[in-house]
Order: C-alpha cells, then structure tokens, then sequence
C-alpha cells in the first residue's frame, strides 16, 4: 500500500494552502474525515480518530462565532494540539482566526474551492480509498464482457490469456493479466492491473504482447467491478469431471471477505472456451435481471405441457 502524504490531497483537490507550507508532506495515517464540531466544544476522542483529517464548514463556524475572539483562539489552539495531519475550512466557515492561530502554531491549513461540502468530503473518502482500500494480489486475467467484469483463475498455462485474447476480438475490453491487484471499496470488489504488466499480455511462444499497441487503447479499461469469478480446469483434472450440465448455478468466490458468484469451466480440445465464458455472463446478466428462469424447472414445464398434448 503506498502512503498518503497531505501533498496529494493538495494537489488532487487544488486546495489553497492558508499556512504551513513546509508541512505539506504530513502523512495520513487513518483513513477518515472528522467534522471538528465535537473537538471544538473540549471532547476529543483517544486512539486513532483524534488524528484524521479535519473539516470545518458551516455548522462549525455558527457554533464557534457564539464565542469571543479569544475564547476562539483557545478553542483552535486545543483543537490544533491533537497533532492533526491536515485541517481542511471549506468557503462557508468565515472566522479569520483560525488562519492567525495556524499561522503562530505552524499548523498546516487548506482551504477548498467546492461549493458543496459534502460533496467534497465524499469525493476526498474516495480519492483516499485507493490508498487505505484492502489489497490483495491475484495470478488471473481480468475482462470486461457486456459489461460485467470477469476474473479469470486457473492454473498456469491452462490458456488464461490466449483466451483472453480471442476475448478482445469479439470486442470485450482488457483490463490485466497475470498480477491482477484486487481491492475492497464499499462492499464491492475492483480489480486493475498492476503498473508493471499495464496492457501487457504474456503468451507463451510469442512472448509479451501490448494490448495498447495491438489492439488500440479502445479495448483498455483501467479497473473494474469484479461480478464473477470464472476457474478454468482441465477436464476431468484427478479422475473428476467438473462438467456443469441441467441446473448448474452459480457458487460463490470469496475476495476479501466478500462473496463473488463463480463457475468452473472444464477445458478441453473442441470447446470454444470464449464462447462458453460469454455465455455464462449472460447468463448472470438474465439472473441479476429478475427474468431468469431455472432449465431444470423450465424443462419439466416443457414436459408436463409435451405429454399432455
């Protein structure tokens, strides 16, 4: 996990720098954003929170402005001593104080241009979530087909990219392979490339292939949603035949304590693989519809209407 320094939350944001410049490089340790509203009234929390970043908007500034000047003073002053990384005042908090007693404490102090504080605030939690996000490094493919991204696993040299390849000519987009770094945002799991392999794909007898460069930065897609997780096996690996026929559904795939729907693909000489996995999206794509019907139900119903006619 690379480290959060102020500095980039400066430049991501163009937030003005009101004083303590040369503590721009502060590092973000805790991941969060406190409203100070608490803090400002003496109560400060022990352990971690007491140290994430701060913002001050609209309900702090008509709380302090209750205040004399040097009550204010004060306030900021204990408020700036629980050694806070960074200390953000959006346009709507207007009390010029808080800019002197940063200036005399050398306290770093930003102010940000958005109109909208919560939408800030919001877009700041995500911006720091690739930084404090669970990580893991998985050996697959990752692409996206109709839509729906499609981490495939499996052993090496079992056809993960070359299938992945055929999946490029139909027009589906690229996202890695090999070192697919795996990440935890809301519940929901992303996967991307890692920056070495970026548009790269290894084939073996060939060699490394850039995707960019053969196929056109069109079919590249930075990271996506990871919706299923497709293993693909040698058919009847260990004496077992992993072939699904009536009634097969979906599994679950744990990733990072979350569970992902997954299948098993069997390959074997004669089976157009890309096609197989298109089918199977689809098919996941007719479930999260609501318009999908079970074959072996349908088939009875099939059935019982033949027999009966």
């Amino acid at each position: 996990m690379s480290k959060l320094y102020a500095s980039k939350l400066i430049e991501q944001f163009n937030l003005e720098i009101l004083s303590g410049k040369g503590k721009i490089k502060n590092l973000i340790e805790v991941y969060g954003i406190n409203r100070a509203g608490l803090e400002l009234t003496g109560f400060f929390e022990d352990g971690e929170k007491s140290h994430r970043i701060i913002v001050m908007s609209t309900k702090e500034n008509s709380y302090v402005l209750n205040f004399s000047a040097e009550e204010r003073r004060e306030k900021y002053k204990k408020l700036f001593s629980q050694n806070i990384p960074l200390i953000i005042i959006t346009q709507k908090f207007e009390d010029k104080i808080v800019i002197d007693v940063a200036k005399e404490l050398n306290i770093l102090l930003v102010k940000t241009k958005n109109n909208s504080t919560s939408d800030f605030t919001q877009n700041i939690l995500e911006f720091m979530d690739d930084y404090f996000a669970p990580v893991i490094e998985i050996h697959a493919s990752f692409i996206s087909i109709f839509g729906k991204g499609v981490l495939l696993i499996g052993e090496s040299g079992i056809g993960k990219s070359e299938i992945t390849l055929d999946l490029l000519k139909a027009n589906h987009l690229f996202v890695g392979d090999d070192r697919i770094v795996v990440t935890k945002k809301f519940n929901e799991i992303f996967g991307k490339s890692h920056e070495i392999l970026k548009n790269l794909v290894e084939v073996r007898g060939i060699g490394i292939i850039d995707v960019s460069k053969t196929n056109g930065y069109q079919v590249i897609l930075d990271k996506s949603k990871i919706d299923i997780v497709i293993e693909l096996l040698k058919f009847k690996k260990d004496g077992i035949d992993y072939s699904e026929r009536l009634g097969a559904d979906f599994e679950k795939y744990e990733l990072l304590g979350v569970q992902v729907p997954y299948l098993k693909i069997p390959v074997t000489s004669g089976r157009n693989i890309p096609n197989i996995i298109e089918a199977a999206v689809a098919k996941l794509k007719i479930k999260e519809s609501g318009l999908y019907q079970d074959e072996a139900t349908l088939l009875t119903e099939r059935a019982l209407k033949f027999n009966n006619d």
